[in-house]
């Protein structure tokens, strides 16, 4: 009974099991003109992702770049009031006494002044060398460039602000008691 037992199921293992048939490891064969599709679908939005962040980088660079030609058109504004704030100072000076020799202080002014004078033509260049950084064919380039001028143009303004102040000095300084003297 037992070996009657064990035959029936082993015939009807092999009757209910389906036969599996042996499988290779390569994989099916695609189309080629699917891949194909998706190779530029990818590509095209790689080029449009990039010309979209081209395009933001380039507004953020011209933003950046108008806030600091105001912020140095400001300086330079409130330099040239300062310089002619002392220019009236020294004419009140003269009016006063005219034993007082005001010739070095306007020298220095002068000086000041040439300084300011090319700190404007730089900055002129500098507005026209950032308006072209969005249409140059490799921006970083000129925006370098942009960069160390306004590097070199604050350090401008820097030295004329000192400038002005040692003149301030020396007119503050001129005064004892009643009379003028120079330091």
């Amino acid at each position: 009974m037992k070996s009657l037992l064990f035959l029936s199921f082993t015939l009807l293992t092999l009757i209910f099991v389906p036969q599996v048939s042996a499988q290779t490891a390569t994989p099916s064969a695609r189309p080629v003109p699917k891949r194909e599709a998706v190779r530029t679908m990818i590509a095209e939005k790689k080029t449009e992702r990039i010309e979209k962040l081209s395009a933001i980088r380039k507004e953020r660079i011209l933003n950046f770049s108008n806030k600091m030609i105001v912020r140095l058109e400001a300086t330079v504004l409130r330099i040239e009031k300062l310089i002619t704030r002392i220019e009236s100072r020294i004419v009140k000076i003269e009016e006063n006494d005219e034993d007082i020799d005001v010739e070095p202080i306007k020298t220095s002014l002068d000086e000041a002044k040439q300084a300011l004078a090319l700190i404007k033509i730089e900055l002129a260049s500098l507005k026209e060398s950032l308006q072209e950084i969005p249409d140059a064919t490799d921006p970083k380039v000129v925006f370098e460039e942009a960069r160390n001028s306004l590097k070199e143009i604050k350090e401008g303004l820097k030295d004329v602000h000192g400038m002005l102040v040692a003149i301030i000095g020396n007119i503050k300084g001129l005064r004892i008691g009643d009379k003028w003297i120079i330091n």
